[in-house]
């Protein structure tokens, strides 16, 4: 009850006041966006084309990177006004990002609150670029419109442990954190070192704050899950667990849901380039919020690919003034399902979201292998429901998959137990690897240790090699 009670007030009082403060106008987009969420197709491309128009025509006269590309391309912005017109322009890439990071810049900057980022560089070269309130905004009220699918109301409570994407590194107060604990009721923790310490301090928050939410990296939560589990300790009741910031491995899901009693609802984002897309309810795909951007699948020359296809995403962020990101490459690939959801919502779907940060194996033949597929391949004749093979999997500890500049590939695996380092009776994984990856070299090494990454993500594939 007392819960509730603060879901109302912050509702009603305390996150409007830290709104007025901070000149954001999240509940303003979060309350438009209840109001488009069943709209049809046709309604949400309308909504998309009007937006982009008027983008379209702010970025040529107010951010020089753009006005010299439309004049260079000899584009007008009145050419640009649907969806499908976006091809005319040339695709943003990280690179012509950081060689232009001035001219991307709206010279009405000033007139903008405007926030500068960085994206994680688990690619080594991180990516710096600006949003504006109104992305900041539009970012959370999307947030919100999805948890409130779930039943999960502004103000109820969240145990989030993550890396810096989520958790900041910085001593002291800022406007951040008080929007954070007070408004959100987000309580955060870091799962920068996840030894048997940190997770019984982690643990003794989670008992003692009795969230309603569990947020975090799919990896960081599986590992405390796990920790749970072994050490055979009670949980509190909660309703739902937010997972982002990696792919969702099918076992990370079934171990999380196993421990907290609880459905996990996915997520997948994009700071730069304005992606927000969530599962619903009915788990079928991730819900893009085409009011707030447009996705393109394409090939490697830029061509959109049809749906289903899976290809690289492209996307346009219709909020960001400040900095505006037009049919930018975030370095991830995905696909759009051929139906839409079972539960009435007429947005696109995106499929399974594979190799953020360019973290995609591929076989001889060029075809990418879904990073879900990875630990399926740790279970005999890759047969993960019989409870043998299942046994054989639980010992494994951690595993990492490299794949070198020639295609060939290595499995690294730690062991709980030591005693169990047999290659005689895990050279099943390199029948497995050969089925998928074939002409493909592939070895099994026993290691003590598998560190992963500074952000805090795991780091489970590593590829060096490009297929032709």
């Amino acid at each position: 009850k007392m819960d509730s009670l603060y879901s109302i007030l912050d509702q009603k009082i305390l996150f409007p006041i830290g709104e007025l403060i901070n000149g954001s106008e999240i509940l303003k987009k979060y309350k438009y966006l209840l109001n488009t969420d069943w709209l049809t197709k046709e309604q949400i491309k309308n909504l998309q084309n009007e937006s982009l128009v008027k983008l379209i025509h702010h970025c040529y006269n107010n951010v020089p990177y753009y006005t010299d590309l439309f004049d260079k391309n000899k584009i007008k912005p009145s050419d640009i006004n649907c969806s499908e017109d976006l091809l005319k322009i040339p695709i943003l890439t990280k690179q012509l990002i950081r060689d232009n990071y001035d001219k991307l810049i709206a010279k009405d900057v000033a007139n903008r609150k405007t926030k500068k980022h960085s994206t994680g560089g688990s690619t080594g070269v991180p990516l710096q670029f600006q949003t504006d309130m109104q992305t900041w905004s539009m970012s959370w009220a999307s947030t919100f419109r999805a948890w409130s699918w779930y039943g999960f109301h502004l103000g109820e409570k969240i145990f989030t442990i993550a890396g810096h994407s989520l958790v900041s590194d910085k001593k002291g107060i800022n406007k951040k954190d008080i929007f954070e604990k007070y408004l959100m009721r987000n309580f955060k923790f870091s799962s920068l070192n996840m030894k048997a310490a940190d997770m019984e301090r982690h643990y003794k928050n989670f008992i003692k704050i009795k969230p309603v939410a569990i947020r975090g990296y799919p990896s960081t939560l599986f590992v405390f899950a796990r920790y749970i589990e072994e050490n055979k300790l009670p949980t509190v009741p909660i309703k739902l667990i937010l997972t982002t910031g990696e792919v969702l491995l099918p076992q990370y899901r079934a171990k999380i849901q196993e421990i907290f009693h609880a459905p996990v609802f996915d997520n997948y984002g994009a700071g730069d380039g304005g992606i927000s897309a969530h599962e619903c309810y009915m788990h079928e795909g991730l819900h893009i919020t085409e009011e707030r951007c447009i996705i393109e699948i394409t090939d490697k020359d830029g061509n959109v690919l049809p749906d289903g296809e899976l290809g690289n995403v492209i996307t346009t962020d219709l909020y960001n003034y400040a900095f505006p990101f037009l049919r930018y490459s975030v370095g991830d690939m995905s696909y759009i399902k051929k139906d839409l959801c079972s539960c009435g919502r007429k947005s696109r779907l995106l499929g399974e979201v594979m190799g953020r940060n360019g973290k995609l194996l591929y076989n001889k033949e060029g075809v990418p292998i879904s990073p879900t597929m990875l630990p399926v391949m740790l279970y005999p004749n890759l047969d993960y429901h019989k409870i043998e093979n299942q046994i054989l999997y639980n010992k494994i500890d951690k595993f990492q998959i490299k794949q070198d500049e020639n295609g060939d590939i290595l499995v690294l695996l730690k062991m709980k137990n030591k005693n169990d380092e047999s290659h005689q009776k895990y050279s099943y994984i390199i029948e497995n690897y050969n089925s998928y990856f074939p002409g493909s070299k592939c070895e099994i090494n026993f290691v003590s240790e598998i560190k992963g990454l500074v952000s805090g993500k795991e780091d489970y594939v590593i590829s060096e090699y490009q297929p032709l």
